[in-house]
């Protein structure tokens, strides 16, 4: 199944043209200038702390996707930057998170990745809770003492559900309106139709590296052909990128090799869509990266005390559920690219990066203009921070 584009006659043929432009002059879209970084950013624990409670605790985050809890009373456990939590699928169809600590000594309630429970029972003292979060029972009530259990339920995170996706703000009773936060993002995850599409394979890495090193790494594409010289340079064009905004997030369009021969007419009937890759940043750690037939999701979610550590989620999704041992091929080999790429190369890069900023004495980074995708995302960052952007 192709994926269409949500874009008109127009504007496909301005980024065909874009793109055309770029390949016949070996150019890319620029930044102004050059912009600094300063590499404590990427382990001072006091700027850890601050992103945490100034950006995390405030805006809406991707979590899970919702086709991983398909039924009534499924959940799943994922790590936030702030709490470890547990999103669960009400009775009603909706969708709620709760801290992972049961309300009596604070002990983990969950220790399951993902499952179907009627009720959640800690293993410390027997407490039990419903999927709603409300407190179901005491253990031993009669000697334990008066309790309003009223007051006692699960602390609840902020969760909606949208584009087929759950978004949490990791803080109890913090607005959420993802819409609005993804602004005109919103309508064009829309028009894809992403919430009738399923999460074929979710993996999770925990890497020793601070999560923005890990966005830089996906928000360019300035490193393809010395990163991925053996697996997918070949098919893509190096440092050549579209670059759009979308409000306060980012659209890149990058074009794949076989482009020229649909330039070139061999493609009789085909369409520029097939031949270009378009990858949608959702600040400030989130990718949508849209192939011809799937969409790839990925996360990079900070520890919670850690500044040298993050979990990359990384997610397949497809149009619809795979049903024969052809499709499960089909998106497996999908998998196995995406596992070639990300986990064999771009986490390898990246460890050792991270073992670089360990140097007393690293000097500051520089960001080229045409890595204009990673100079929004740490513009974008030093706003929600409050911080005077670097120019």
């Amino acid at each position: 199944m192709f994926v269409d584009l949500p874009i008109d006659d127009a504007e496909r043929e301005a980024i065909a043209k874009s793109l055309y432009a770029h390949i016949d002059a070996r150019s890319t879209d620029l930044a102004p200038s050059t912009m600094p970084i300063d590499p404590a950013l990427y382990r001072d624990p006091a700027m850890a702390d601050r992103e945490r409670r100034e950006v995390f605790a405030h805006v809406p985050v991707i979590a899970a996707h919702g086709s991983e809890i398909p039924l009534a009373d499924d959940f799943v456990r994922v790590q936030l930057a702030r709490n470890e939590a547990v999103i669960v699928r009400q009775r009603d169809g909706g969708v709620r998170s709760f801290v992972n600590a049961c309300r009596h000594r604070g002990a983990r309630l969950v220790t399951q990745d993902q499952g179907n429970r009627k009720l959640h029972t800690c293993g410390y003292h027997g407490w039990s809770f419903q999927p709603d979060g409300a407190l179901r029972s005491v253990a031993l009530a009669d000697t334990f003492g008066d309790v309003d259990a009223a007051c006692l339920g699960l602390v609840e995170l902020p969760t909606e559900e949208r584009h087929g996706c759950v978004w949490v703000v990791d803080r109890p009773g913090a607005p959420i309106d993802v819409a609005g936060f993804l602004g005109p993002m919103d309508d064009v995850l829309g028009s894809y139709g992403l919430d009738r599409y399923v999460c074929y394979r979710t993996g999770f890495f925990d890497e020793a590296v601070n999560w923005k090193l890990l966005a830089d790494a996906f928000w360019d594409g300035y490193h393809i052909a010395a990163t991925h010289a053996g697996s997918v340079a070949p098919h893509f064009y190096n440092n050549l990128t579209v670059f759009r905004t979308l409000g306060q997030h980012i659209m890149n369009v990058t074009a794949r090799r076989s482009i020229d021969r649909f330039r070139a007419g061999e493609r009789p009937g085909d369409v520029v869509d097939r031949h270009i890759t378009m990858a949608h940043f959702v600040m400030p750690n989130a990718s949508f990266l849209r192939q011809p037939d799937h969409f790839e999701q990925l996360s990079f979610m900070p520890h919670p005390t850690d500044p040298l550590r993050c979990r990359m989620a990384m997610r397949v999704l497809i149009p619809q559920a795979a049903t024969t041992d052809e499709e499960r091929r089909r998106w497996d080999r999908n998998w196995d690219i995406m596992i070639a790429v990300l986990r064999d190369e771009d986490l390898v890069m990246n460890r050792d990066l991270q073992v670089a900023l360990g140097s007393a004495d690293v000097a500051p980074f520089v960001l080229g203009r045409n890595e204009v995708g990673n100079q929004h995302f740490h513009r974008w960052l030093q706003r929600a921070l409050g911080g005077a952007e670097t120019h």
